[in-house]
């Protein structure tokens, strides 16, 4: 006879159990990332009272919470966990946050305990509505799509408010709601009925060059908070302006000198710094610098063929 799949009663007690919500944090470069947010998971409480004469009526209770949720959530030592207690009603009630130690898994479920901290409180992800709609947002240039879709949950009856974001290389030229167009940047919909909503917002392609990155070699922060080492492209620099003639760019922009948050190595405008231009991806040498007046640097730069390493390199988010 065949083992039992006790993975089948996990997916049932989550079902029927899991009606509270976590938030994961991870620490990245000095900072709490947020890794997960709403998490249904199952919270339970246990207290032990830390009683001081001194201060009877001040010191706090200290309290540990056991999280009880999926083996599929990636959570670890030390995570700081925002928790999120719902009534029968789907409500919330209270939030908690704190650090949480190692995971203890079993075939169908894990649980992790949680220790209270009242020194590092944190805003909670709203939880989910109850009553929800969705609502699509889609992101398109020529009738190609630029960026990835995502979805909004809102409650019936409220109003949405959703403005246009920036996006390198492009230039904002209207939305369509429901294919009806607007040529505003910002959607506000009075109040939400029960329907789907599509949201697209178009934009141009700009053709000039606007922006800069250094091309680096070395340590790195992926968008994910994990650390990466190879070729990427670090942070950017706005362009005040750019010609090209005869093969040769002149460009105008800060006098930028950067210590690289990850591998330490400094990065300026300086000859023989290679540098990607965008929104279409030219890669350049520094050969020149022209003047460097009042923070503001003029330099020459010529386009090279970059190697397959450098042509893949990382575009990193993490430092904008």
């Amino acid at each position: 006879m065949s083992g039992f799949d006790f993975g089948q009663i996990g997916n049932i007690i989550s079902e029927y159990m899991d009606s509270d919500y976590i938030d994961i944090k991870r620490d990245a470069s000095g900072e709490l990332q947020e890794v997960y947010s709403n998490i249904s998971c199952h919270l339970s409480f246990n207290s032990t009272d830390n009683p001081d004469p001194a201060s009877v009526d001040t010191k706090p209770i200290i309290q540990s919470i056991t999280i009880n949720l999926p083996n599929w959530v990636d959570i670890r030592n030390n995570d700081f966990i925002v928790a999120k207690r719902m009534d029968n009603s789907g409500n919330l009630l209270k939030v908690y946050s704190g650090r949480c130690g190692n995971p203890a898994m079993s075939q169908g479920r894990q649980k992790v305990l949680m220790d209270m901290s009242a020194t590092e409180p944190e805003e909670p992800t709203p939880v989910p509505p109850k009553n929800p709609a969705t609502i699509k947002i889609k992101y398109f240039s020529d009738g190609l799509p630029i960026q990835d879709s995502m979805e909004k949950k809102v409650e019936i009856g409220n109003a949405f408010t959703m403005k246009a974001p920036s996006i390198e290389g492009y230039q904002f030229n209207g939305c369509y709601v429901n294919s009806e167009y607007q040529e505003s940047p910002i959607v506000y919909i009075p109040s939400i009925a029960d329907n789907e909503y599509i949201i697209v917002f178009d934009y141009n392609v700009n053709e000039i060059p606007t922006m800069a990155r250094f091309l680096v070699n070395g340590l790195y922060t992926t968008d994910n908070g994990d650390l990466a080492n190879g070729w990427h492209q670090y942070k950017k620099i706005d362009l005040d302006s750019i010609t090209e003639s005869d093969g040769v760019y002149t460009i105008i922009c800060d006098d930028v000198k950067w210590i690289h948050e990850d591998n330490g190595k400094t990065l300026e405008i300086k000859a023989g710094v290679k540098l990607v231009l965008i929104p279409r991806n030219i890669f350049v040498q520094i050969t020149e610098i022209v003047q460097n007046i009042e923070g503001k640097v003029t330099f020459k730069a010529v386009e090279f063929v970059p190697n397959e390493q450098e042509l893949n390199s990382y575009v990193c988010g993490w430092y904008d």
